[in-house]
């Protein structure tokens, strides 16, 4: 026990005092109310038996404790690099969509593992999947430097390309809470559903590769957001609430996968 309370303070201590590396709470939140809107009974149960939380709850999990000892391989789990031609860097272990196909080959025989290691893989599930899809969790080429990350203005002080895109969500509903967010923009039919959620994880992070390129040229080097067109700020909500709901429905997908077995 104090163990768990030692570890916890670090969590929480480094969550105060670093930026935020993936979408924010209520992103992460509000793409797990999605998913969880989407689980079939089966999933859903086996979910809150193995987690004893409904997904939300560790919605964020992986970044209260991707510092804390025993978690640190984790740091690097976030986000998905690709090459110029937007293909995931062979043999590259640090990538999301890699560890997640990992994971979701794992918990084929989940009933064979201990239920600590479930709950942890589920975990890992519900925040990378999400991850995935955040519009600056594309790690570009080198060779391309006008898609690397950059400063932007927020009412004149200074702040991160990545930090604007992680609160995006929020940014866009404000004053919302994350399943009132989740109900407005959750509207597609079953069919859609099912389009989107075609394919593999390394298939989704192809598509994100292709489709994020857009948001370097909607939010320039140095740009005040505030003074950024209607245009093109009606456009990147258009991308932050697409990714949300595209990451839920394919978390969906995922977990109703493993537990239809």
């Amino acid at each position: 026990m104090k163990r768990f309370l030692i570890l916890a303070a670090v969590a929480l201590s480094f969550a105060a005092t670093q930026s935020a590396k993936a979408w924010n709470n209520i992103g992460h939140a509000t793409i797990a109310v999605i998913a969880e809107r989407h689980l079939t009974d089966e999933a859903k149960e086996k979910c809150r038996s193995y987690l004893k939380h409904n997904l939300p709850y560790y919605a964020s999990w992986m970044d209260y404790w991707r510092n804390c000892p025993g978690f640190e391989a984790t740091t690097s789990w976030h986000s998905v690099p690709v090459d110029v031609n937007n293909r995931q860097i062979k043999g590259e272990t640090n990538n999301a969509a890699y560890q997640i196909n990992r994971i979701c080959k794992r918990m084929r025989k989940y009933h064979k593992l201990k239920d600590s290691i479930v709950c942890d893989n589920l975990k890992y599930l519900i925040h990378m999947v999400g991850d995935m899809h955040c519009p600056t969790h594309t790690k570009y080429s080198p060779d391309e430097p006008n898609l690397k990350q950059r400063s932007v203005k927020m009412k004149g002080k200074k702040l991160g390309f990545h930090t604007f895109w992680d609160g995006s969500i929020g940014y866009y509903n404000k004053g919302m809470k994350c399943d009132q967010i989740a109900a407005m923009y959750d509207t597609l039919t079953e069919a859609e559903i099912a389009q989107i959620c075609q394919g593999t994880p390394n298939d989704w992070a192809l598509a994100n590769a292709e489709q994020m390129r857009e948001i370097y040229t909607l939010l320039p080097v140095h740009s005040e957001v505030t003074e950024i067109s209607e245009q093109n700020h009606e456009r990147m909500k258009q991308i932050a609430m697409q990714q949300a709901l595209v990451g839920g429905y394919r978390l969906a997908k995922v977990l109703n996968d493993i537990f239809s077995k």
